[in-house]
């Protein structure tokens, strides 16, 4: 039971260890044995020294557990004087004061080694007191007792003797013992209040009264004894049942050697028999009940301190809760706070993505010039990573006598600010290559225009003048990434008219490079972002794309463009802008020319020019190819005027050289309209006169002008 510290139950009855005290505490406990032993043997069934309850054995086994082991000498002491008058002599006195001594002893070192209680506040306890410290033990002093007594007296009987030798000692320890172990439980527990004193009082008051009636009658009601016993177990524990157990015990004992109410007339195994049973119910059910009743309050208040601990750390947790909740709470709020102002920024970034990629793609050819002669083909591929729209570009110039200025450039950084100076550059390519389309002249202004104009990046820039009469690609260079020459026989890179980029030094003097870009080669343009990785140096990058451009025949454009991205390009993310384009000139003496162009009058002349490159490579003299480049101007120049009105269309034309003669033939699918009477025709006039025969044939499908002119090839006149 609780009520006192452990602390305080170590500080119990235990005499300190010098010699004087141990000595007082022996007397006073051998003073308690003899007594009792008088008292036990008041009570004897046999001669005189064997009686059905032995206190002694029970005072005893509580010295020992109260007070220590160190009262053995005055238990013996006290034992062999007790015995020395009732012996046949010393030796026999000597004999049962050892057995008295020793089964006691033995009693309470047992007890100690399994962990013994003496508040009897453990079921465990009860059961240890019962088997191990009566029942067990007291067999010691049973054996050694009876043997010497029926040994010395030269009688028989020794079963008889050593059955109510043994229930004596058993009996002792369990009237006796849990007595004298409750004592110190009044002073070492919480004290009994006025009330539960007068409880206990007339609890014990109606126990002698019960028991002296019950075994004073000869009706068997002895068993009346055992509900008073539940009371004093259930309201006072050990401190009441003890004295209560003590009590009937003693009144039965005494009516036994009384031959009183159920004892009148009975044998001594009857008696015997009867009184250690009824002996035996009272220990048993008093101690179960007191150990049982004092181990479920000891749980209910281990569990009521574990309830109030609980509520106090639930109390704390709830505390530290609530103060953790209104930090997240403060931290949510903050981060919303937060979360708002990225949407917020993440939508302004998202805006200026979206104006930036839009002006970007904007500026970027829609669709590559059909220039008759020539193939071309361009890619872009926007960065996708942390939504960067970059500054690469690309543009194809159709100039001045069949001239092509292509162009690639890289501002370096992303968003609105680099695609806005590439919006600028763009432009300004433009105006200085139709003004003058010289490599060293157009690097030039740009070069100034760099300076003027506010760029906090860098510009690198490649541009490529192409003539198609000549076959020659002229080429300057500001820090871009150089050309790439794929060609059946060799596949190089074009090096030469290199500079820094542009707008970094103060004055630089362009150079340009002219290199041979043969019918059937193609010159490959590209940005950074093809070639560069963060993993790899950017001479890894070159060496990977010569590689795989070299690696096959490409006779599409279009497969080249999209092979080198799907294999050169990061897959998933794309780091960097990346823009390619790629230009071939076809051949095309031995096969005849087809072109299907716009019916637009910026055409004309791409057609003139392509028409004369043919009749050229055909072999055809300069004067024939000029007569026959300007019949077929009019009949292009009459389907643009009549064909289509204002509404869009294409015209083909086509060239062939048959037998010594150029047969051409210009096809649209319009309607023409019916010439007005102001003096026109004079175009058809001119076919008729260049050639050797014209043929016209329209239709509600369209109009097809059919020239023959015998020309002269080669040397022939």
């Amino acid at each position: 039971m609780g009520g006192r510290t452990e602390t305080s139950r170590a500080l119990r009855l235990r005499v300190p260890a010098d010699f004087g005290r141990t000595a007082a505490a022996a007397v006073l406990v051998g003073a308690a044995y003899y007594l009792g032993a008088r008292l036990g043997l008041s009570l004897s069934l046999v001669e005189r020294n064997v009686t059905p309850l032995w206190p002694p054995s029970g005072i005893a086994l509580a010295a020992f557990l109260i007070l220590g082991r160190r009262m053995w000498p005055g238990v013996a002491l006290a034992a062999l004087a007790v015995n020395l008058p009732i012996s046949t002599g010393l030796v026999p006195a000597l004999l049962t004061a050892l057995g008295n001594t020793l089964a006691p002893l033995v009693a309470a070192i047992v007890l100690e080694r399994i962990g013994f209680r003496r508040q009897l506040d453990r079921l465990r306890d009860a059961l240890a007191i019962v088997f191990l410290g009566a029942l067990a033990s007291m067999t010691i002093s049973a054996t050694i007792g009876a043997t010497t007594l029926t040994t010395s007296k030269g009688t028989d009987g020794l079963a008889a003797a050593w059955a109510v030798w043994w229930t004596g000692d058993a009996m002792g320890v369990l009237a006796v013992a849990p007595f004298l172990l409750c004592i110190p439980l009044f002073w070492e527990l919480e004290p009994w209040p006025a009330a539960r004193w007068l409880e206990a009082a007339v609890i014990l008051a109606l126990m002698i009264v019960l028991a002296s009636w019950t075994t004073r009658i000869d009706v068997p009601l002895m068993f009346l004894v055992l509900p008073l016993l539940g009371w004093a177990s259930w309201r006072l524990q050990l401190r009441g049942a003890a004295p209560a157990a003590l009590t009937a015990s003693l009144i039965a004992t005494w009516s036994a050697t009384r031959n009183l109410g159920p004892f009148e007339g009975k044998s001594l195994t009857e008696k015997m028999l009867t009184l250690q049973a009824f002996n035996v119910t009272v220990a048993l059910t008093s101690f179960f009940l007191a150990a049982l009743v004092t181990e479920r309050i000891g749980f209910a208040r281990a569990l009521m301190a574990a309830a109030a601990d609980l509520e106090v750390r639930v109390k704390d947790r709830t505390a530290e809760l609530e103060a953790t909740s209104d930090r997240l709470r403060r931290e949510t709020d903050q981060r919303q706070e937060t979360q708002q102002q990225l949407t917020r920024e993440e939508a302004r970034t998202r805006r200026e993505h979206q104006i930036a990629e839009t002006l970007q793609r904007s500026l970027l050819p829609n669709r590559m010039p059909e220039i008759p002669g020539l193939v071309v083909a361009a890619r872009y591929v926007p960065a996708t990573a942390d939504l960067h729209v970059g500054g690469d570009w690309y543009d194809v110039i159709q100039l001045r006598a069949g001239l092509i200025g292509l162009v690639i450039g890289d501002v370096a950084g992303h968003g609105l600010q680099a695609a806005a100076a590439m919006t600028q550059l763009r432009m300004a390519v433009r105006a200085y290559a139709i003004h003058d389309p010289s490599p060293v002249v157009v690097m030039s202004g740009l070069h100034e225009l760099a300076r003027e104009l506010p760029m906090a990046e860098m510009v690198t820039l490649l541009y490529v003048l192409y003539d198609p009469d000549t076959g020659t690609v002229r080429i300057a260079n500001a820090g871009h990434p150089p050309a790439l020459l794929i060609d059946d026989g060799s596949t190089q890179y074009l090096d030469g008219g290199l500079a820094p980029p542009l707008g970094v030094l103060a004055h630089w003097d362009y150079a340009e490079a002219t290199h041979r870009l043969p019918p059937g080669a193609t010159l490959l343009l590209y940005t950074d972002g093809l070639v560069e990785k963060r993993t790899l140096s950017i001479q890894d990058g070159l060496d990977r794309l010569l590689a795989e451009a070299q690696g096959a025949e490409w006779p599409d454009l279009d497969a080249l463009c999209d092979h080198l991205l799907s294999t050169l390009a990061e897959t998933g993310k794309v780091a960097d802008d990346i823009a390619l384009i790629a230009l071939r000139p076809l051949a095309l003496a031995g096969t005849p020319l087809s072109l299907d162009v716009p019916a637009e009058a910026r055409m004309l002349f791409q057609v003139r020019h392509a028409l004369r490159r043919w009749l050229r490579e055909s072999g055809v003299n300069a004067q024939d190819a000029g007569e026959i480049a300007i019949a077929c101007g009019e009949a292009c120049s009459n389907v643009v005027r009549h064909a289509y009105g204002a509404s869009p269309g294409d015209m083909h034309v086509e060239a062939r050289l048959v037998d010594g003669s150029v047969e051409l033939t210009v096809r649209d699918d319009g309607q023409w309209r019916r010439p007005a009477d102001r003096g026109g025709g004079l175009g058809l006039t001119l076919i008729h006169g260049l050639s050797d025969s014209v043929d016209i044939d329209s239709d509600v499908e369209g109009t097809t002008i059919f020239m023959r002119r015998h020309v002269a090839v080669g040397d022939e006149k």
